[in-house]
């Protein structure tokens, strides 16, 4: 299979996978619907994503380039992260507004930052936020911090990405394949 039909076929599919319920992710969906207002015609999806939907993840971890984890290690329930992609433009537009408008304000341009290499791949990282948070950032953390007291995910590691849009995301997980198979080739 080519990166695309993988990705749409197994990762980016509906299936919430065993680790978490599609009323879980309805739920996470509303939150964050209403945290930012967005209107019923407006699309919000979660979609898990990574080793909670897989099983497994298939890419290894590295630091300081050396691998700290091996690819292809099991989902550990209590362990391992739950990775939830959230796609919408009108959320990433909001976010992406106010981090611009503080961008704008700097006296210098921010010309490498964690934030700015996942914003390349057009999705946010919210643990990448800037400090001071821009009111946006802190309604995304107050959304976060809901769905934390929710019963079907506590003592759950959860982890949110926003994605502007249901082609960032799949392209994004394409990149994850190949560097897979890539990986792969070294061995």
């Amino acid at each position: 299979m080519d990166e695309g039909e993988l990705v749409r076929g197994h990762i980016v599919t509906d299936d919430p996978g065993p680790h978490i319920s599609a009323t879980t992710l309805r739920h996470i969906e509303e939150v964050i619907r209403t945290k930012f207002q967005v209107a019923a015609d407006q699309r919000v999806s979660a979609i898990v994503v990574g080793s909670a939907k897989l099983g497994f993840s298939f890419l290894e971890k590295r630091r300081a380039g050396v691998v700290s984890k091996p690819a292809y290690r099991r989902y550990e329930a209590g362990v391992s992260d739950i990775d939830i992609a959230i796609v919408s433009p009108v959320v990433y537009g909001k976010i992406w507004s106010d981090l611009a408008g503080m961008g704008a304000r700097a006296s210098v341009f921010p010309d490498s930052s964690k934030l700015g290499r996942y914003m390349y791949h057009g999705w946010l990282r919210p643990d990448q936020f800037p400090a001071p948070k821009p009111q946006r950032c802190k309604d995304w953390d107050d959304a976060y911090i809901e769905l934390q007291q929710y019963p079907l995910l506590r003592n759950k590691r959860v982890r949110l990405a926003l994605y502007h849009s249901q082609h960032f995301l799949e392209i994004y997980q394409q990149r994850g394949v190949r560097v897979a198979r890539e990986q792969e080739q070294m061995i």
